[in-house]
């Protein structure tokens, strides 16, 4: 236990001295990584500030920060049954329990900060695993639980007009969100990963750029839209299509269906439980049936945070730009979200079109919050995102990428997905989550860019331009 806590606090001042000084001196740093040279009044949280020039993420101390971030920085990846012996040489580890290794573990996510640079552990990498908060972090509430990457049925998508969803809320946000609630490093909440929304989501698929194969899912709209008479959700859609349709007459010809009255559809359970994509009314009114369920549930949730933080950001679900997101479902996170957060595996010019859309539709700042790209090799064959043929062409990619989305006034940061290469067990040609070094800690060629770069984005923020 003493070694676990002398490391922990090695770790913690060598992070406040990197951040404070960096590697080549060219930024004055606060203890968050905040850029001293543009300041705001200080609240003692991280709060979103907008200038005649852009939009800032502020640091506790009042120093504009932009949110350079790294995703899956979890033990895990130094525990494959192919690199643990490695890392356990590497520093010294006798015990491979998880208390045993962690010493290992927090070692070598310190020497990783000083070497890229980053000022923000990203999605899926739990502060849980340090004893108190050093850097700053995004924290995961999952009130709703469906991701794309996911299987899911009918059970996984809640009445969000039930007062139990309202209580289950109010829970895990006690649970989760509460404890947190002081905490001066926690950048903000982020809740859903991808959530499957639209048919586009619900579809199967296989191997593709952001996701492994999945089958057919449902969506909101087709679940609540079958619950019985009594259940909330089933009587808000029967109010909705009363209110479109002028008789059940004009709903039963749009729906190819006979019932007597709008009560004998209340009543009507298991009805109608998937959607024919063909079918031009129906799918409008799924999509208007949506926008409510959204607009319900972003308002529970983000009451139950507020409840027990009224301090820190709310950075909402992570939106998939691989399956779009269509604009009135942007429009409805505008009203509850203090940035957009999105997922979007793309080069460049693809990505600008998704940005574009995002600022037309909501005016909010953004957050590239899971997104690279990667170069396949033999223990690498699939990785998430888009691919390149070596890694210059890689290297190429990052810089347009990074150098024209931080000079958008309107982007906040982008956190980098992942930090070491896992590999397939047995050489499955799966999904693999890719990294900026393989399972031996050898860095790939890119590295130096992103590391440049980090001494570089305040400048390039400032000049609104691409390079």
């Amino acid at each position: 236990m003493v070694k676990i806590v002398t490391l922990l606090l090695a770790l913690i001042l060598s992070y406040s001295t990197f951040a404070q000084e960096s590697t080549t001196n060219t930024l004055t740093l606060d203890r968050y990584g905040g850029w001293q040279e543009l300041t705001f009044p200080a609240t003692g949280y991280f709060r979103i500030e907008q200038t005649d020039e852009r939009f800032w993420l502020v640091t506790p101390e009042g120093n504009a920060f932009l949110s350079y971030g790294i995703n899956h920085i979890e033990p895990k990846w130094m525990k494959r049954f192919y690199n643990i012996d490695y890392w356990a040489r590497q520093y010294e580890v006798t015990d491979y329990s998880d208390r045993g290794f962690h010493p290992a573990f927090e070692a070598k996510v310190k020497e990783d900060i000083q070497k890229m640079g980053w000022n923000t552990l990203g999605c899926h990498s739990s502060n849980d695993y340090y004893a108190q908060s050093f850097i700053p972090y995004v924290k995961t509430v999952r009130f709703v639980n469906i991701h794309h990457y996911q299987p899911h049925d009918a059970s996984d998508f809640p009445d969000v007009f039930s007062p139990a969803f309202a209580a289950y809320c109010d829970s895990l946000a006690q649970e989760k969100v509460k404890p947190l609630a002081d905490d001066p490093y926690l950048l903000g909440y982020f809740m859903t990963d991808c959530p499957i929304l639209t048919e586009w989501d619900a579809a199967a698929h296989g191997n593709n750029i952001y996701g492994r194969t999945r089958p057919a899912s449902p969506t909101w709209p087709n679940v609540l839209r079958n619950l019985g008479s009594a259940d909330p959700g089933k009587q808000q859609y029967v109010r909705l299509v009363k209110d479109r349709y002028r008789s059940i007459s004009e709903f039963n010809q749009a729906y190819a269906t006979s019932f007597n009255s709008f009560d004998d559809l209340l009543q009507a359970e298991q009805w109608r439980t998937t959607t024919d994509t063909l079918n031009q009314a129906e799918q409008a009114d799924n999509l208007a049936f949506l926008l409510q369920i959204l607009d319900k549930r972003y308002q529970v949730e983000t009451a139950a945070i507020k409840k027990y933080d009224s301090h820190h950001l709310i950075l909402g679900d992570k939106f998939n730009g691989n399956t779009d997101t269509p604009e009135e479902i942007l429009a409805v996170a505008a009203r509850y979200f203090d940035a957009i957060f999105i997922q979007h595996y793309a080069f460049w010019d693809e990505l600008e079109v998704y940005l574009d859309k995002i600022k037309r539709t909501t005016g909010l700042p953004i957050i590239q919050g899971d997104a690279s790209c990667h170069v396949p090799y033999e223990n690498m064959p699939n990785p998430y995102g888009p691919h390149c043929d070596n890694q210059q062409e890689r290297i190429e990619k990052v810089r347009e990428m990074y150098y024209n989305a931080f000079a958008r006034p309107d982007f906040l940061g982008w956190h980098w997905c992942g930090w070491i290469d896992s590999w397939e067990v047995g050489g499955q040609v799966g999904k693999q989550h890719g990294g900026l070094q393989d399972p031996f800690g050898n860095f790939h060629p890119v590295h130096e860019l992103l590391s440049d770069f980090s001494q570089e984005m305040y400048s390039v923020a400032q000049s609104n331009s691409s390079p």
